[in-house]
């Protein structure tokens, strides 16, 4: 069998087509807080002011739950009628009936009550492919807080001419300085040499001999034996480690590159050392660049500096939107780690089933390879995404929906950017947000999606022995632009 590949990010948007219809009004629909407890985020609209970029794409913005509604917006109407279910199967199963898949597990349900309104297999369990990192971010979020930001530190060696560069799990470093408007290159190392450079000189202490990375808090292997080696020659997923690059790849000028480092914390500690020396030579300390070595920081060392990640709710963001295979898998490791389990892949699998457990999934048939959905020993029915989804889309606490703001947008961000661009697709642009997932014999979508009668309802398809990955595509974003003119 072929080895599956993750269809990433596109290279360029296409310019969409704007939308008409009895759709467009619904566009503004504030999914707040209710007598249900759908929590305070705002789903995709055309309202300017929240604009993307392109005058005609839907709005795709992150909000505190505090934050008060726009000028447009309207909130739901408890009363907006749920669809009949031979409305939704009419609208569901005409549009999958041309997918050309041998197996699949369908689910839509109002996302309010939770009652099903079209169940196709929806407990068996099939390969899911990257919408495996939904129950990545329910882990995240279920274990972590979402505001946690991840320090990158340096402190002290055991002798004067040492300093540990220590791995804090931040991933998404840029090799310059730090960028408060960013989430890649939130913490930059130059900003981290430069403050480690001041730390010595107002402690008296000469430029250092030796820079020491420590990676340890990461532990077990760091690449998954479930993976095919295909793919990870291919780079679509390899080695991960806690400190890393552009979420493990290889600097290059102003951003990142498609190639992988060979060791991602090695890669960084190079760069701080030849950073720290050119800082150390500006301010007048000749410096050779220091060797760079592995080893663990002394117990209770004193710290020298620290830059700080973007917060765990921007990652997941960035990696349901971007569906980065790697960031899972960090993600996953900091989830165990938040859970009090080992950071390790095990770790992530028992974090990731015991958020299952605690939000009342179902588990029947769930089979937990990895972080990213890269492996095809994955198995996760339909049902079990559907409520993951649903999960954090109602979530009374709040602490869930960072993960419901983050998926992409239908027609406007992330993976669904080039998607629902037919005629037939168009009804869904803007009222859909959905966890995309391809491999070669794999196509899924998972989300939630306002009706056009204002109804939310949340949904995951997934599709397995699929022989025209493109076509069984169009026929699931066919199924959701269904769900959106109902």
């Amino acid at each position: 069998m072929s080895s599956p590949r993750r269809h990433g990010p596109p290279a360029g948007q296409r310019r969409p087509r704007a939308r008409t219809g009895r759709g467009h009004r619904a566009l503004t629909v504030l999914l707040a807080t209710g007598c249900v407890g759908v929590a305070g985020w705002l789903h995709p609209h055309w309202t300017p002011a929240l604009g993307l970029g392109g005058d005609d794409l839907p709005a795709a913005r992150v909000l505190p739950a505090e934050a008060p509604a726009p000028a447009g917006a309207v909130p739901p109407d408890p009363a907006a009628p749920v669809p009949g279910t031979g409305e939704v199967a009419a609208a569901v199963d005409t549009a999958l009936a041309g997918a050309p898949a041998g197996r699949r597990s369908v689910l839509v349900a109002d996302a309010l009550t939770g009652a099903p309104l079209l169940e196709r297999d929806p407990d068996v369990p099939l390969v899911p492919a990257s919408n495996q990192k939904l129950v990545t971010a329910l882990s995240l979020l279920t274990h972590a807080d979402p505001g946690r930001r991840l320090r990158t530190t340096v402190v002290q060696g055991q002798d004067p001419g040492t300093v540990v560069l220590v791995a804090g799990g931040d991933t998404l470093l840029g090799p310059g300085g730090s960028d408060p408007d960013a989430v890649p290159g939130r913490a930059g190392v130059r900003t981290l040499a430069a403050a480690t450079a001041r730390a010595l000189a107002e402690r008296g202490a000469a430029g250092p001999t030796t820079v020491r990375w420590d990676a340890s808090l990461f532990t077990g292997p760091a690449v998954n034996e479930a993976w095919a080696a295909g793919d990870v020659a291919a780079g679509q997923i390899g080695p991960v480690a806690p400190m890393a690059f552009w979420s493990h790849r290889v600097p290059a000028g102003e951003g990142p590159s498609a190639e992988r480092p060979g060791n991602a914390a090695q890669d960084v500690a190079e760069v701080f050392a030849a950073e720290l020396a050119a800082r150390l030579a500006a301010d007048g300390v000749p410096a050779p660049v220091p060797e760079v070595l592995p080893g663990r920081a002394p117990e209770g060392a004193t710290e020298l500096a620290a830059v700080e990640s973007a917060t765990l709710a921007e990652q997941t963001e960035l990696m349901l939107q971007d569906s980065d295979n790697h960031l899972a898998e960090v993600l996953s490791r900091l989830a165990a780690r938040a859970a009090d389990r080992p950071s390790s892949i095990a770790g992530g699998r028992a974090a990731a089933a015991a958020a299952l457990e605690a939000h009342g999934i179902a588990t029947a048939g769930v089979e937990l390879s990895d972080a990213s959905g890269m492996s095809l020993r994955n198995r996760v029915p339909a049902r079990a995404l559907e409520q993951v989804v649903r999960a954090m889309a109602t979530d009374p606490t709040g602490a869930l929906t960072p993960g419901a703001r983050a998926l992409p947008v239908a027609g406007g961000s992330g993976t669904l950017a080039d998607r629902f661009d037919d005629d037939a697709e168009h009804p869904g642009r803007g009222l859909a947000r959905a966890k995309t997932g391809t491999l070669n014999s794999v196509v899924s979508l998972s989300g939630h999606v306002t009706t056009d009668g204002g109804r939310l309802l949340t949904f995951s398809v997934v599709l397995n022995e699929v022989t025209h990955p493109a076509a069984a595509r169009d026929a699931v974003d066919r199924a959701v632009a269904a769900l959106a003119r109902l």
